[in-house]
């Protein structure tokens, strides 16, 4: 009898400790489908987002070339430098963020943490974080300041055609007479 109850208490603890780890591991298990969708769906966020910021920075490329062109000294050109040096600077911001979100994103669906993976799914970027509008400005800013230039060129070449003109036609004095004599 003794050895029954030996036997059957061994059973118990197998047959309970079998249940144990079955609850266990389909408890800690990892619903593989579910996570490749979610990834799927954040990488899908994430290039959109990249593509976004990569537009954006062919934008300010072209204004920081038509600001470039100006002259340094124009007058109202302090504040289109200040809100272009800004739109850059956010630019680099966020493609830095965008690089880090990728390597985030990626550590957080190979460790299957549900925190981790929620917490890149929190810091996935919504919009372009107000760049956009931004850049819009200083498109809108640099036009009269282009204006401004071109006039002034305008004005600079007309005074130089002017000035050669009237060294052409003006008579030679008698120091310059003098001179061309010796």
């Amino acid at each position: 009898m003794e050895s029954m109850r030996a036997v059957s208490h061994s059973r118990f603890v197998l047959l309970f400790l079998g249940a144990a780890f079955v609850a266990f591991s389909l408890g800690g298990c990892r619903n593989r489908k579910e996570e490749a969708r979610q990834k799927a769906e954040l990488s899908q966020s994430l290039d959109q987002f990249k593509a976004q910021i990569g537009e954006l920075q062919k934008q300010a490329a072209l204004l920081r070339a038509r600001f470039d062109k100006l002259p340094e000294d124009l007058p109202g050109i302090d504040p289109v430098r200040n809100d272009l040096h800004a739109v850059e600077e956010g630019l680099g911001v966020e493609g830095g963020r965008a690089s880090w979100l990728a390597d985030k994103l990626d550590k957080a669906f190979d460790s299957g943490k549900k925190e981790e993976i929620e917490a890149v799914r929190t810091a996935m970027p919504q919009g372009d974080a107000g760049i956009a509008p931004l850049l819009v400005r200083v498109a809108h800013q640099l036009a009269p300041l282009e204006r401004l230039a071109s006039q002034r060129r305008f004005f600079e070449e007309l005074d130089a055609k002017n000035a050669a003109k009237a060294a052409e036609a003006k008579p030679e004095t008698q120091k310059e007479r003098s001179k061309k004599a010796h």
